[in-house]
């Protein structure tokens, strides 16, 4: 008994076949429309965090260089110290007085050999707004005591936002602070400092890298950033007065 075969081929796909093949399709589409958005939200992340690092060891070397230089004199024999401002000291600051309720500090050298004139530098670090408007280090240097220039003042860093500076008071002489309070304290003799710890709050430049806002403790206190959805770190550091020890 012979078998019959039809030998009409199939003409096209049904309504359901193609929506189902869509349906697949959107499916697969998705998923990798979702792993490409994760991985690259991911490499903002680790990205801007390694910038954050990056920025704050850079800020933190800047400062910590040049405010162990505090009193420094290249003629030995020159037993007065620098005076900044009407202080009997190397070193001085305001507090609370710059962006975002930063402090500043001003460190000085004497600039003259024992042969020249006296003359005082002095290296100033505070918080403002660079040409982006990014909150920014800035370096002013004085090399002749006329003050800070436009052509001297420069952007180290970008993305420090707050800077907060204690100081370190010897009232025994045993070489070792007895406590650290702002500038301006009643009481704070500058002179006697001998170290300074600095503490600086580290944004990252891309914004989104959070779902929400993400609060952070600084200074003491919880910070709401809202609608701000950025990651923030904070650095801080020590820094011996060397030329005011022993």
């Amino acid at each position: 008994m012979k078998k019959h075969f039809s030998t009409k081929s199939q003409q096209g796909m049904t309504l359901i076949e193609i929506m189902i093949a869509m349906l697949i399709s959107l499916f697969i589409i998705g998923g990798v429309i979702l792993i490409f958005t994760s991985s690259q939200q991911s490499y903002r992340l680790q990205e801007n965090l390694s910038r954050m690092q990056e920025n704050g060891r850079f800020a933190m070397a800047f400062l910590s260089r040049d405010i162990r230089t505090a009193n420094y004199r290249k003629c030995f024999s020159d037993l007065v110290p620098p005076v900044i401002e009407g202080e009997p000291s190397a070193i001085a600051g305001s507090d609370n007085s710059g962006l975002n309720n930063s402090d500043s500090i001003t460190v000085a050298q004497k600039n003259a050999s024992c042969s020249a004139p006296d003359t005082t530098a002095t290296i100033e670090y505070r918080i403002q707004n660079d040409v982006t408007g990014t909150a920014a280090l800035f370096q002013s240097t004085d090399d002749d005591g006329d003050g800070p220039t436009a052509s001297n003042t420069q952007a180290l860093v970008e993305g420090i936002e707050n800077m907060q500076i204690l100081y370190g008071e010897d009232t025994d002489n045993d070489n070792t602070p007895n406590y650290y309070v702002p500038a301006g304290t009643t009481g704070l003799n500058m002179s006697q400092v001998v170290s300074v710890r600095v503490s600086l709050l580290i944004a990252s430049l891309d914004d989104h890298l959070s779902s929400t806002p993400r609060a952070y403790s600084y200074n003491g206190a919880l910070v709401d950033p809202a609608p701000d959805n950025r990651i923030r770190r904070v650095f801080t550091s020590t820094i011996a007065l060397r030329n005011q020890l022993p």
